[in-house]
């Protein structure tokens, strides 16, 4: 009987949200799989057949100078030394290298339809604090591109019953309070948290996806469609509106978190015939 071949990949960020679930959707496709720690070397990487990077401190906090510093150092560094780790692995070069950014990178917009949606061939850029990081973050990733396969991967909102941040948007709802946060005219991309899996899965199985991959859903929808949605879904009977110079003084400069976005579509996912498990949020809350 034939030795089966067990692939092994490494991931940076294995204990968060998408860690977890890429995880064990590996480990379930036949994947051994390690974890990279914060202190690692050239040879934790060497002979794997797939690096997922998903390190990073969370966005979801009060953006003080200290908490903007650790948000770049814990994206921009890990990703810096993993590139240069691969980069030094010589013949046993890591097959794939998908490393996570988020679409912060596009700009804010104030339309969304499918024709003013961003996709993987848009240039622009945002002109903020998420955007530069993302940018930084993305080059870093690419400087392994000399030798492996890299793929980018921008995610949208991750919509999750087991954490990140759609679980505290949605808490008011569940109470039958229904909160606008701003204009509610701001674009709300997300992407299910199975989708997220479906998508990294379908990446490492198609040799021909490299550079950024939108992972966000197709559909496209502002915070007043959001509103709707979760309305709809737990009938709220209340209404709350929290205007932006609130906002501001809660939050601090994360309140642009949830008074601006991004309208992104996934053309590449799109183009390849990635079949979404939830093309809308309303599918994904008839699943809770």
């Amino acid at each position: 009987m034939a030795n089966k071949i067990i692939k092994t990949a490494g991931i940076r960020g294995a204990s968060g949200l998408v860690g977890t679930a890429i995880t064990k959707a590996l480990e379930k496709d036949g994947w051994s799989v390690k974890r990279i720690s914060r202190e690692f070397s050239v040879q934790d990487v060497k002979g794997l057949g797939l690096i997922i990077n998903l390190a990073g401190h969370t966005i979801n906090c009060r953006w003080t100078n200290k908490q903007k510093r650790e948000i770049r150092k814990s994206r921009i560094e890990t990703t810096a030394n993993l590139s240069n780790a691969i980069l030094e692995c010589g013949e046993q070069t890591p097959a794939l290298f998908i490393s996570a950014s988020a679409v912060g990178i596009y700009p804010s917009s104030s339309t969304v339809t499918p024709e003013s949606a961003f996709d993987e061939l848009s240039t622009e850029r945002g002109s903020g604090f998420l955007s530069s990081i993302c940018e930084d973050w993305e080059r870093e990733a690419m400087k392994a591109s000399v030798c492996t396969r890299v793929a980018v991967i921008r995610l949208g909102v991750v919509v999750s019953t087991r954490g990140g941040a759609f679980p505290k948007l949605s808490l008011p709802f569940k109470f039958a309070t229904a909160i606008r946060f701003g204009s509610g005219k701001q674009p709300f991309s997300w992407i299910s948290e199975e989708d997220v899996v479906g998508a990294i899965m379908y990446i490492i199985n198609d040799q021909s996806i490299s550079g950024p991959v939108n992972l966000v859903a197709p559909q496209i929808i502002d915070m007043n469609g959001v509103e709707s949605t979760l309305s709809d879904h737990y009938k709220t009977k209340l209404k709350v509106i929290l205007p932006e110079f609130v906002l501001k003084i809660v939050m601090g400069g994360s309140y642009r978190l949830v008074t601006e976005g991004q309208n992104v579509k996934p053309s590449v996912l799109m183009s390849k015939m990635y079949d979404f498990k939830y093309k809308t949020l309303g599918d994904k809350l008839r699943e809770e």
